[in-house]
């Protein structure tokens, strides 16, 4: 797994089974429910425009998944994002 783009779109190898948690280990940054990298607050998780209730960690990387993490006040996530052709 890789990010290539400041767009925050991560590059999964096809068949590999990985966790959002798994992301930020490959970062060395701190991923729990009150705390994100270095920001501090409740961390809240939205996949394809949706809240998702349960730990950001957990959520899986699959193709074309749109997750966003927040930590903050609320900013409505992009329901939908443009992946580049090919990807």
């Amino acid at each position: 797994m890789v990010t290539v783009e400041p767009t925050g779109v991560v590059l999964v190898r096809p068949g590999a089974e990985l966790t959002i948690a798994d992301l930020f280990r490959s970062w060395g940054q701190p991923l729990t429910p009150d705390r994100m990298a270095s920001f501090a607050g409740r961390v809240r998780v939205y996949v394809g425009g949706r809240r998702r209730r349960g730990t950001a960690g957990a959520v899986r990387l699959t193709p074309h998944s749109e997750i966003v993490l927040e930590v903050g006040p609320y900013v409505p996530p992009h329901a939908a994002y443009h992946f580049p052709p090919g990807a």
